[in-house]
């Protein structure tokens, strides 16, 4: 999946910064709620669509809402509620083909 970071461009058409395809290279390597949540907002075609509004278009099932989060007084974040889950392998290669395809349908 790594090998689809080169198709993936902004909101503008151009290619991510290297910012946002190391945070979609992390989730690909470990998915887990921590680096989804560090990749869920990257967006990932010209259409201006993130990889979570891709991932709600192909699952009804998705969350409308992600990870709830306070500060302590020492400005540590603290989680309060983790995501109800994160994509499958399988849905995520679903939201990234979806993305990808509405770039080509222009």
């Amino acid at each position: 999946m790594i090998n689809v970071l080169d198709r993936f461009t902004d909101a503008l058409g151009a290619p991510l910064r290297d910012f946002s395809r190391g945070r979609l290279a992390a989730l690909f390597a470990d998915p887990r709620p921590s680096t989804w949540e560090d990749a869920h907002g990257v967006v990932i075609n010209k259409q201006g669509l993130t990889l979570w509004q891709a991932w709600i278009a192909v699952d009804v099932m998705a969350p409308q809402s992600g990870r709830h989060v306070t500060l302590d007084p020492f400005d540590h974040v603290i989680v309060l509620q983790e995501w109800a889950r994160i994509p499958d392998e399988a849905t995520l290669s679903r939201a990234i083909e979806f993305a990808l395809s509405t770039d080509d349908a222009d």
